[in-house]
């Protein structure tokens, strides 16, 4: 044992800290003095930003409540029923009054074209030929067939249908022969009674009569044959005439094709030719979109379609005017001259076809239209100034003055009405909104306008010379 007042011994020894130098000590001392004096002036300034707020509201508050503002001064007009046409816009394609594909009834080489695309050409006219020498040797084959047929019969040319083969010579010889055997059978059978010729030769009589009277009958039956067939022969001489014919392709009309009078009359315009000379025609089904087409472009029609909403609109007759790019600034008149009374399912829609004068040739078939239907008169349809509108956002509004009060009115433009004045004309918007007639709607003074606004309408007297002024 150690007495308490010797040392003692450790077994390790222990690790003693070194005292804190004075250099630590002050940079420690700095920083934490540093953030304390930031954040101090964060919240001085936090204090200071709000105080300033509260106190420039408080000073706003107190300005509005102390200066009240003037009225705005401004001009007003009121709504005016007016009298407005009603109408439905359309467009569409004009065509012909009838386009016609002009197709070869027979085949062949072209041997000459005689009209282009843009001439003008009647009934009658001839458009194109075809080489003929095939055509005309058929229809000479024909026509000595027929020769042959008639002279079995014995005739020159072929009778009417009512003709009687019993006028042919071979007939009227066998008819006579038969008179002649049954004159002879009957003195036989006389002499035979008186005992004077022997029963053979009645029966040879007898025999003769029977042959004559059978051949006679053979000879109407053979004529009625040629003569059937004379009439076939010439039904082949007519088809190879037609065809022959045919090889000059003319242009269709009412009534005769080479007929050029009035009732027959008929001009197109031939809109496009789709052959050459030298080119082989073929009659094969499918085989050749056809080789002219031609155009009635007096009168022409749009055919258009309107929404089904419109139908009970659109009526006949009703008048209609058209407008072309390559006429800007001239209007044509049309008339709605059909209306189909079936609405399209799928597209619910129905079908106007409106017809178009024109007489003078200035509007072509296939030109691009825009049309406008008038329908109906409005008497009263509401319109207000054009400076009235307010534009914004894609929103259309005018300001309505009520008891010294502008309130803001949405409205939606519906067309524009020209009005005439006394030194020049005003345009008015009608428009659909909740206006009354005679409401009071702001005209100038719209820079400080806003729902609620005070204001005062400006004298007339000003007005009117603030407008002598900007018309002189």
């Amino acid at each position: 044992m150690t007495s308490p007042d010797e040392p003692t011994t450790p077994s390790q020894p222990a690790a003693v800290a070194a005292p804190p130098t004075p250099a630590l000590h002050k940079a420690s001392r700095l920083s934490s003095f540093i953030s304390t004096m930031a954040v101090c002036g964060v919240l001085l300034g936090a204090a200071w930003w709000l105080m300033s707020s509260q106190h420039h509201k408080a000073e706003e508050h107190a300005g509005r409540h102390s200066a009240p503002t003037d009225p705005i001064a401004i001009t007003v007009e009121s709504v005016t029923p007016r009298v407005v046409q009603r109408s439905v816009s359309v467009v569409g394609s004009l065509y012909g009054q009838e386009e016609i594909v002009i197709r070869p009834k027979v085949g062949g080489r072209v041997a000459e074209i005689l009209h282009e695309t843009g001439d003008r050409v009647s009934t009658g006219d001839a458009l194109l030929r075809v080489e003929r020498t095939e055509y005309e040797l058929a229809v000479a084959e024909a026509r000595r067939s027929l020769e042959l047929e008639l002279t079995k019969l014995g005739l020159k040319q072929l009778p009417s249908e009512d003709f009687d083969p019993a006028r042919l010579p071979s007939v009227i010889r066998a008819s006579v022969e038969e008179q002649n055997a049954l004159s002879r059978l009957n003195r036989v059978r006389e002499l035979s009674k008186r005992q004077v010729l022997s029963g053979e030769e009645l029966e040879t009589a007898e025999t003769n009569y029977t042959v004559a009277r059978a051949n006679s009958q053979q000879m109407r039956l053979d004529a009625q044959s040629l003569l059937a067939t004379a009439q076939h022969r010439q039904a082949s001489l007519n088809t190879a005439l037609q065809r022959l014919a045919e090889t000059e392709i003319i242009v269709p009309g009412p009534g005769s094709q080479r007929s050029k009078s009035s009732a027959g009359h008929q001009e197109y315009v031939v809109a496009d030719r789709s052959v050459a000379v030298g080119e082989m025609l073929s009659t094969t089904p499918g085989s050749d979109p056809g080789v002219f087409k031609l155009v009635i472009d007096h009168p022409l029609k749009l055919v258009t379609t309107l929404p089904e909403r419109h139908r009970s609109e659109i009526k006949l007759g009703q008048s209609v005017e058209l407008h072309v790019e390559y006429s800007p600034g001239k209007t044509f008149a049309g008339t709605v001259a059909r209306i189909n009374p079936v609405v399209d399912r799928a597209s619910r829609t129905f079908e106007v076809e409106i017809m178009v004068p024109n007489e003078d040739r200035q509007l072509s078939a296939g030109s691009f239209v825009r049309a406008t239907v008038s329908t109906h008169v409005d008497e009263h349809a509401p319109t207000v100034p054009e400076q009235a509108l307010v534009k914004m956002a894609g929103v259309t509004k005018v300001f309505v003055v009520r008891d010294g009060i502008v309130h803001e009115v949405q409205v939606k433009p519906q067309g524009q009405v020209t009005v005439a004045g006394s030194r020049y004309s005003e345009s008015w918007i009608e428009i659909d909104g909740n206006l009354p007639a005679q409401s009071m709607v702001v005209t100038s003074g719209f820079s400080q306008l806003s729902d609620g606004s005070a204001v005062r309408i400006r004298p007339a007297g000003v007005v009117a010379a603030r407008e002598q002024e900007s018309h002189p």
